[in-house]
């Protein structure tokens, strides 16, 4: 996209009240994602598709151009790319749901090796996205910080760390392993010499750093995230940095988490899970974001 498109997109995204770091990446030209606008001169709207998966619609009139982001949300879906899409605020009360074919959390269930009767009525499947606002005190105040999980130890992160495997991992929000350890790092905790469990940065933007979270599923329920967590949050308060965190709201464990290291929600916002399509019978593969 030509730089004096991205210095719109990036003006239009100033005006979005609320954490929206992975797309602000997109922007910049960071990481090597997607952005569309609706026409090349004077955009009304714009799309960003993060490496991992979440989106974001914005700009200062969507609604005039709705029909066509939601024909471009449409046509990567049928090329069997599904995304986590957040909208604006101020363009929610479009009808997002008649428009993407979307159904609550609570009325999509998958079942092993299919994808349900209604699959092929279904475009996206709507869940909430929870915001959340860093309280210091709380944070000083949280629980002595352990762990039941036999020897460990805690380290920054390395190189190596990089090609962790899991949902949330450095190597689905970072480039390569240099511009990962340059523009944030993480720490990591080892038991019995294995790592267990990695806490990172997802998204920088000026001073806010969005935390990550991945626990290896031998180690889950132990504490171990917290281990990791906590010591990234002292690393980045120290920096003068502000943590951010946020999470599905069905992400019990994330939410819990964020709660115990002084994380207090802020903010209740609709998050859909546009779907790949898929034909009657296939099984249903879709790329779960961890946070």
């Amino acid at each position: 996209m030509p730089g004096g498109l991205r210095a719109d997109a990036r003006r239009a995204l100033a005006d979005v009240d609320v954490n929206v770091g992975f797309a602000r990446v997109v922007v910049d030209d960071l990481v090597e994602g997607e952005l569309w606008a609706d026409r090349p001169r004077e955009p009304r709207a714009f799309h960003a598709v993060h490496p991992c998966g979440m989106s974001l619609v914005w700009g200062p009139d969507v609604e005039s151009v709705v029909d066509d982001v939601v024909r471009r949300i449409g046509d990567r879906a049928a090329r069997g790319l599904g995304e986590w899409l957040q909208v604006e605020p101020s363009w929610h009360g479009l009808d997002w749901d008649r428009m993407l074919s979307a159904v609550p959390l609570e009325r999509y269930v998958v079942t092993e090796g299919s994808v349900g009767p209604a699959r092929a009525t279904v475009g996206a499947v709507r869940r909430t996205r929870l915001h959340f606002a860093f309280e210091p005190s709380a944070f000083a105040a949280r629980p002595p910080v352990g762990t039941d999980a036999g020897t460990w130890s805690l380290r920054h992160a390395t190189e190596a760390d990089f090609t962790w495997e899991g949902s949330t991992v450095p190597g689905r929000f970072w480039p390569d392993a240099a511009a990962f350890l340059a523009r944030g790092g993480g720490w990591v905790v080892e038991v019995d010499g294995t790592p267990a469990a990695i806490s990172f940065c997802a998204f920088r933007v000026d001073d806010e750093l969005e935390i990550g979270i991945e626990t290896h599923p031998d180690y889950r329920r132990r504490g171990l995230a917290s281990v990791a967590a906590s010591a990234m949050i002292e690393d980045l308060l120290a920096a003068d940095l502000t943590p951010v965190w946020s999470c599905r709201e069905d992400n019990v464990g994330s939410l819990r988490l964020a709660h115990v290291l002084g994380f207090a929600v802020s903010r209740r916002l609709p998050y859909f899970e546009v779907l790949p399509r898929v034909t009657t019978g296939e099984r249903l593969e879709r790329t779960r974001h961890g946070s």
